[in-house]
This record gives structure tokens, C-alpha cells and sequence, in this order.
């Protein structure tokens, strides 16, 4: 690689760590081509992204953030999947390592916080946000169902005496 290529990735590694909430490092020693391509296909239509990362260039890019503790992750084969969605993201590489065994997740990052593959795993069962937004209205309109139940029943109990007393 020469030495305009390899400032431009530093830079662009910079701008990927410095623009996403999420950033997950993972080795894909042994995935093949049809297997990466497609895990860079459902990664794009989740609304993330996947780069495989050099090593020493991407220490170097970390180094001037506030994410550089990630710098640590970088050893062998590894690449970034990132994302301003983390519950998106985190399904999409947990549920593609749990089908490969050959994509390990080694760690990543939120914000500032260091995550452990754990807790990668615990993001990942949370619910997305259309999810989240859905359990809220329903939560919200279940009183107004029951209201609307609870109002209606001595209508229709007064109705029935009212044709009782009619039939009379």
C-alpha cells in the first residue's frame, strides 16, 4: 500500500470512529468470499457497514480519538462493523457468528464504553426501535380499550332491561 492510500485509510478509519455510536470488531479468519459478501450484504440493508481493517493503521487512526482504547482488539485478521443503530447491528453480527463459527466477535465499543462480548450479546436481545415503538403504543392503548369496554357494558345492560321491559 502506498503512503497516500495508507493516510487516506487512517483518515478514513478516523471518521467511521468519530461518526457511529457502535463500532464491533470481529476476526473472520477462514470466512470465504460468498460468506463475507454476504454478510456485507445484510449489514447494508440493516443500515450499517463492514471494513476490514489493517491492523497498524488502524491503532494509528485510533490513537488521536476518544475511542482508543479499541486499539487493543486489533490483533489478526479483524474488521469493523459500524453503525448508529446498535440493537441492528448487534443482531446482524451475533446472529451471523452464531450460524459461522468462523466470524468471532472479539469486542467493540458504545460511546465511550468499552463492550465485552457479553455484552454485545445483551444488546443484541434487546428490542429494535420499531420494536420498542411498537410495545409502547399498545401500551398506551390498552386503557383506552378497557375504558371504552368498561363504559360500554352498562349501556348495553341498560338496553337489554329497556327491551325486556318493551317485550313486557
Amino acid at each position: 500500500m502506498k503512503r497516500e492510500a495508507k493516510k487516506e485509510f487512517v483518515e478514513n478509519i478516523k471518521s467511521i470512529v468519530n461518526e457511529n455510536n457502535l463500532i464491533l470488531v470481529f476476526h473472520y479468519r477462514g470466512l470465504s468470499m460468498s460468506e463475507m459478501s454476504d454478510l456485507r450484504v445484510q449489514s447494508f440493508n440493516s443500515g450499517s457497514n463492514i471494513r476490514v481493517t489493517k491492523n497498524r493503521l488502524a491503532k494509528i487512526a485510533l490513537a488521536d480519538t476518544d475511542k482508543s482504547e479499541l486499539s487493543d482488539l486489533f490483533e489478526g485478521p479483524t474488521a469493523i462493523a459500524y453503525s448508529n443503530d446498535p440493537v441492528n447491528l448487534t443482531k446482524l453480527v451475533t446472529n451471523f457468528a452464531k450460524n459461522n463459527s468462523k466470524l468471532v466477535l472479539v469486542g467493540g465499543i458504545m460511546d465511550k464504553e468499552i463492550l465485552s462480548v457479553e455484552k454485545i450479546e445483551i444488546l443484541s436481545k434487546l428490542p429494535s426501535l420499531d420494536e420498542a415503538r411498537a410495545q409502547l403504543i399498545g401500551l398506551l392503548n390498552t386503557p383506552a380499550q378497557r375504558i371504552a369496554g368498561i363504559l360500554s357494558v352498562p349501556s348495553g345492560n341498560l338496553a337489554r332491561v329497556f327491551n325486556a321491559y318493551g317485550q313486557q
